[in-house]
């Protein structure tokens, strides 16, 4: 089973990854604390990304990176949260491709910097 496939509340024990030794993935995953026989609590899954926790430390990962750790179940606790959708959380969690509409608002807004000295000298607005 994969991390991809484990639900929230579950403890689970890193088995193995699915990638070659000299892969980059592998030592991002490793550099970030990710590492064989280490244990994490699975706390939510938003969308395209899973929270987990171990000892305190948080990290996020994509469920791509999810889907190359191999994982054995350990211990299930219940859970408050449920899997949430990208749909319910489009401000945190956007599609691909798309902007939000705070993004779209800045980018087409105009710049007005003469604004002390258009009040002091209003003939330089034109």
């Amino acid at each position: 089973m994969t991390l991809k496939e484990a639900k929230c509340g579950e403890v689970v024990l890193i088995k193995d990854f699915i990638l070659k030794e000299d892969n980059p993935l592998l030592k991002k995953l490793i550099a970030m604390g990710i590492r064989k026989d280490e244990t994490f609590e699975v706390i939510k899954k938003c969308g395209r990304n899973i929270l987990i926790m171990n000892e305190g430390n948080r990290l996020v990962l994509s469920k791509e990176l999810a889907d190359i750790i191999e994982v054995e179940i350990i211990q299930k606790k219940s859970c408050s949260l449920e899997e949430i959708s990208c749909e319910l959380v489009d401000k945190a969690c956007p599609k691909e491709g798309h902007l939000s509409q705070k993004g779209n608002k800045h980018r087409n807004r105009k710049r007005h910097r003469w604004g002390l000295l258009q009040k002091l000298c209003p003939f330089l607005k034109d």
